[in-house]
């Protein structure tokens, strides 16, 4: 008895340093990604306030007498942007802002800000129609943090780097969970106040490692969901809304369409769904007018809400009230409303209702992942950065304990084969669930057996 329980010890602690090292490794892989996502999130959660005090010139206004109807602020707009075609109307949030009219260049070019711009954001006072300002909603402090936040400013490339390393951080953390539970008990993983050691610093790392693990796990999911494969191939392609929740004719574009650079207007269960059209009838006299859709927009109890223009001859009129826009935080508020350009009947009343469940849970962690959910929101998404940093820096600083000193041996824990094979088989099917990380496991594999195996001066710094 007492052998074969030594023999399931020994297997269990084989199991074990095989996790680990898998675990180092994917820490290696994973650490600067980490760095720079939680560095770019804490950025991006700064710099809302100070994107709206920097532009408070052209959002704020003092109330002066009775606002103008929206179809005459939309008619100062295109006589002061006439190589321009207004996409998107952003009703005064109260008596105190101005009105927000996005444009998109009729000829797709443009300079950076200014006239003609691809994603221009005209600011409007809604009292006297002065234009208060302008600017390339691409360019603000924040869009361009976001950017780097989800492609690191290399594009498609960017993005596929970051699906990687965020399904290898998953299964760094599944492993983390597994490796501290199992080797330490709660009261051996409570930080110490002195950090004098390797052990203390395991402390510290598997005690943050532990208490970050499900919020860890949620900002990951979330945000692979707007990756390209992962998100827009595999999940979002399941997750999306049906056309057939709606009876009116399919246009060719989808809701995507409404996004344009720099702003994201469209909830992610819709984007990929088809965008109902117009019915075009000898009988027809010109369109609706935007004061109208407005007092539809009151009809239907909307509260914060903007406003679609139609793009072409069988576009729509869309009020849309959303989480991912920041019109509302409630996601069970959420509603898309399509109109008859020509006629103002309802094409489509698309709702939180009608979402997937990944769609709904997409739409209820949005404004979570965001900050956008008030000073309570904000502060545990700052918490979550830094902590994050935190375990970082311990893990860090316990392979510098441990790392032989004047060598450039990374010394990655030890492992016996057999185990380190079942621990490869068991990563492997795991990462099938996000694909790119599934080959990059591969790929260090075929690294390790075709190229470190064979190279001496390669065996010993990865030994």
């Amino acid at each position: 008895m007492t052998i074969a329980k030594n023999t399931a010890t020994s297997k269990e602690n084989a199991f074990s340093l095989a996790l680990w090292r898998w675990h180092f490794y994917a820490g290696l892989l994973v650490i600067p990604f980490l760095l720079a996502l939680a560095g770019s999130g804490l950025l991006m959660l700064l710099s809302k306030p100070i994107d709206s005090m920097l532009m408070s010139d052209m959002t704020q206004v003092s109330p002066e007498g009775t606002i103008l109807p929206a179809s005459k602020q939309l008619s100062t707009v295109q006589q002061q942007f006439p190589q321009s075609h207004v996409k998107l109307y952003i009703p005064p949030s109260d008596a105190t802002h101005s009105a927000q009219f996005s444009l998109v260049s009729h000829h797709g070019g443009g300079h950076s800000g200014g006239h003609g711009a691809p994603s221009t954001t005209a600011y409007l006072n809604p009292y006297n129609g002065e234009l208060l300002g302008e600017h390339d909603s691409s360019t603000t402090l924040y869009a361009s943090i976001k950017t780097f936040h989800g492609k690191l400013y290399l594009g498609d490339l960017g993005d596929s780097l970051i699906e990687i390393a965020a399904g290898l951080a998953i299964l760094m953390v599944l492993t983390g969970i597994y490796l501290a539970l199992q080797r330490h008990g709660w009261r051996d993983m409570l930080p110490r106040t002195s950090l004098m050691n390797r052990t203390d610093w395991r402390r510290l790392h598997s005690f943050i490692g532990l208490i970050m693990a499900i919020p860890l796990l949620f900002l990951l999911l979330s945000g692979l969901s707007w990756t390209n494969i992962w998100g827009g191939k595999l999940t979002q392609a399941w997750s999306s809304v049906p056309s057939t929740t709606f009876v009116a004719p399919e246009a060719k574009e989808t809701h995507e369409s409404m996004n344009h650079e720099g702003m994201e207007h469209v909830p992610w269960a819709l984007e990929q769904t088809p965008m109902p059209q117009s019915e075009m009838t000898s009988d027809m006299h010109g369109d609706i007018t935007l004061d109208q859709v407005l007092q539809i927009a009151n009809e239907q109890g909307f509260d914060n809400f903007r406003v679609h223009l139609p793009a072409n001859a069988n576009s729509v009129w869309t009020i849309s009230a959303t989480t991912m826009a920041g019109d509302i935080t409630n996601p069970n508020q959420e509603r898309t409303l399509h109109l008859d350009r020509h006629t103002g009947a309802v094409l489509a009343d698309l709702r939180f209702a009608d979402y997937p469940l990944m769609g709904k849970a997409m739409t209820a962690g949005i404004p979570l992942h965001q900050g956008d959910l008030g000073l309570w929101n904000l502060l545990l998404n700052l918490i979550i950065c830094a902590f994050t940093v935190s375990m970082i820096v311990g893990g860090l600083m316990m392979w510098l304990k441990r790392r032989p000193k004047k060598t450039p041996a990374l010394a990655p824990p030890p492992a016996h084969p057999s185990a380190n094979k079942a621990v490869v088989v068991l990563m492997l099917i795991v990462a099938l669930c996000f694909p790119l990380s599934a080959v990059a496991i591969a790929a260090i594999i075929s690294i390790d057996l075709l190229l470190i195996s064979r190279v001496e001066k390669l065996r010993v710094i990865f030994k």
